[in-house]
């Protein structure tokens, strides 16, 4: 990734967080979309860069409290979700080498807090869990080791 490009996702989201923060909301969720898409195809490109990574979970994560705060839920979970089942994928993956699956591990530590949190503040329907199986299994293991 040029240097150039680094900077363009990097002002996106600094942008996207200012019109956010003046309740801007529309503005802000125009600015997130161009840095998701720009950090998803970098994210293909670069799949052994955490830098990247961590920066497209970052947008998801900007994305997903935006549609939480438009009251658009399903829409928020699923850029909750998405980072998350990609990170699990890559990490159980069998054509990446152990420092991608290492860097994606530790990525689940910044994409799991946030599902968690969503679950407890929003009531879930049973049919979109069904929809999520990694969604079911992640608030089951968190009720187990709960109690």
């Amino acid at each position: 990734m040029s240097m150039m490009e680094h900077a363009q996702w990097q002002s996106l989201l600094t942008l996207g967080n200012e019109c956010f923060h003046d309740k801007q909301l529309n503005q802000a969720e125009a600015f997130y979309w161009q840095a998701y898409d720009l950090l998803s195809l970098a994210c293909h490109e670069e799949p052994q860069s955490s830098d990247v990574l961590m920066a497209w979970i970052c947008a998801c994560h900007n994305l997903a409290l935006l549609y939480e705060t438009f009251g658009n839920l399903d829409l928020s979970l699923k850029f909750l979700m998405t980072p998350h089942e990609y990170l699990v994928a890559v990490s159980e993956s069998k054509h990446f080498n152990d420092d991608v699956k290492f860097t994606a591990f530790k990525g689940m530590g910044l994409t799991l807090p946030p599902i968690l949190l969503f679950t407890k503040n929003h009531k879930i329907c049973d049919g979109c869990r069904e929809q999520l199986p990694l969604l079911e299994k992640i608030i089951a293991q968190a009720t187990s080791s709960i109690h």
